[in-house]
Formats: C-alpha cells, sequence, structure tokens
C-alpha cells in the first residue's frame, strides 16, 4: 500500500515536471474546421489521451462474456480442486513441521534444566576442591 502511495506522488511529479517544460512550447490546432492558435503541447496531449480513454470504454464495457462449453467448465473445475489440494497439502505439511518444531523445542527445554543441574552439581565439588589444592 505504501508503494502505491509512493508510485502516485513520483507519477504526479513527474506530470507536473513535464507540464511545467512544456508550457511555453505552443502549436495551432485544426478540430472540425475551427483553427486553435497558440495551445499548449501539454493540453493537447492531456485531450488526446482522455478522449483514448473514452475510445476505448466502450470496447471494455460491452464486451460479451465468454461462454464455456461443458468440457471447459469440467477442466477448470478439476484444475482448481487439484489446486486446493496442493494448497491443503502445503498446509498439513507446514502444520506437521510447526508441531515437529514444537516438539524439538519442548524437548531442549527440557533437557536443559536437567543438563544445568548436573552441570551445577558437578562444578559444584571441583569448585570446593579447587582453593583446597592451592593452599
Amino acid at each position: 500500500m505504501v508503494f502505491k502511495l509512493i508510485f502516485t506522488i513520483a507519477l504526479l511529479v513527474a506530470v507536473a515536471v513535464f507540464t511545467g517544460f512544456n508550457l511555453g512550447n505552443k502549436c495551432d490546432i485544426w478540430l472540425f474546421g475551427k483553427q486553435f492558435n497558440q495551445v499548449p503541447v501539454f493540453i493537447t496531449i492531456a485531450i488526446s489521451f482522455a478522449a483514448g480513454i473514452l475510445a476505448a470504454l466502450p470496447a471494455v464495457f460491452l464486451r460479451g462474456e465468454k461462454k464455456m462449453t461443458p468440457e471447459q467448465a469440467r477442466a477448470m473445475a478439476e484444475r482448481l480442486e487439484q489446486a486446493e489440494k496442493k494448497s491443503l497439502e502445503k498446509q498439513l505439511n507446514r502444520q506437521k513441521k510447526l508441531e515437529e518444531a514444537k516438539q524439538k523445542a519442548q524437548a531442549a527445554f527440557e533437557k536443559k534444566p536437567r543438563a544445568a543441574k548436573k552441570s551445577a552439581q558437578e562444578s559444584a565439588p571441583a569448585q570446593n576442591s579447587a582453593p583446597q589444592e592451592n593452599k
């Protein structure tokens, strides 16, 4: 979402810079028998762009939906079913790995206190005997 905002701002800055540099460029336009003198090039480009959009809208909105044959519908349903199965298998595999990781972590956590107690018990006599040997 942040990238969309940054892209929009950058696009608006680019349009503003393009407009600023082309305001001095003027041309004459003949449109349906009427001539317009000293029209900025940027306005010509903007109007052409808007006309292109308006010309494309009917083609986009008035196209008919493509009807599928029963074979195509079955094939699409099978593809969707296979995709759902793969997705479910991936999810189950992730869940198994998570459970295994939890069990390993729990086993390691349980072994740690025992190992710490054993090492503390083993090091306690060594610490007591060490100062006596140095004397």
